[in-house]
């Protein structure tokens, strides 16, 4: 009996997670490999003007044994395995200008703790896994927000 694996969903396959934000430095459980790249032209954030389309991250190879489990432990982090924010989402309020964001930024909280710590840990990451990432917005909000909580020390 022959069969084509390519179409048996039967046999467990290893899959490829591509991790922005905090998967960067807080990556998935179980992974075996990992890769930093960036993916261009296929994750465009529409509020940066002038920016090259590309999205620097990592990429995690999650062994076939562990794809349950790690889907959902990400689905229960990441609240969805793949969230491409649009002007038609209902959170979408528009464009604003820098310091508005940073502003929100700042005085801000997820379920995951302070904005301002994500944003800061991810501009870290960042420039820890690849120097030569570039990411102009990412890198001017740090500053303002940095700017924020050292005029407010009480904070």
């Amino acid at each position: 009996m022959t069969f084509d694996t390519e179409l048996d969903t039967t046999i467990p396959k290893d899959i490829w997670v591509f991790g922005y934000g905090s998967l960067i430095w807080k990556p998935p459980i179980h992974y075996e490999a990992k890769v930093i790249g960036y993916i261009k032209n296929y994750v465009r954030r529409f509020w940066q003007h002038g920016h090259d389309n590309v999205t620097w991250g990592v990429a995690f190879k999650i062994p076939s044994t562990d794809v349950e489990a790690t889907r959902a432990y990400l689905d229960h982090r990441e609240k969805a395995m793949v969230y491409i924010a649009t002007t038609n989402n209902e959170a979408y309020v528009g464009p604003a200008p820098m310091e508005k964001i940073a502003q929100q930024i700042y005085e801000t909280y997820g379920p995951s703790g302070w904005n301002a710590e994500y944003l800061l840990n991810l501009a870290v990451a960042l420039r820890e896994i690849s120097p030569e990432a570039k990411d102009d917005h990412l890198f001017e909000l740090e500053r303002r927000v940095k700017h924020l909580i050292n005029s407010n020390p009480q904070s």
